[in-house]
């Protein structure tokens, strides 16, 4: 990862980290994984575990589109994912803002234990 790159991102991003309800913001997918080619976006996810109604998410996203390049991030909330997408993000992330890192480590623990829960009862089914 270069150090401009996320020097970029964190500059880009620095809007939401007033925001009570965004705990972390991350890089995932193919930067996070130095595996990015000159066709890849930048994938951003957001950690905002306070918002529940899809007028929330939407309200956090169109702030989020207002203030970023859509062109070059693709922005989700980690909330929002399906399970598979969020071990994903969980297994391969930089951290670019996190108002607590063990808090964050934490509360991905409930989801990699659904997901460990999930692949067991998959497996004993065959």
């Amino acid at each position: 990862m270069e150090k401009d790159l996320m020097s970029r991102i964190k500059k880009d991003f620095d809007f939401l980290r007033d925001k009570r309800e965004v705990k972390a913001i991350l890089l995932y997918g193919s930067y996070a994984r130095n595996e990015q080619n000159i066709r890849s976006d930048i994938d951003i996810c957001v950690v905002a575990p306070k918002l529940k109604t899809p007028k929330e998410f939407a309200s956090l996203l169109g702030e989020i589109w207002r203030n970023v390049d859509a062109n070059k991030y693709d922005v989700r909330i980690f909330e929002e994912l399906p399970l598979y997408l969020k071990m994903e993000v969980i297994k391969n992330h930089e951290i670019i803002f996190s108002v607590n890192p063990y808090e964050l480590s934490y509360y991905f623990y409930h989801y990699r234990k659904i997901w460990n829960d999930q692949s067991v009862n998959w497996f004993e089914k065959k």
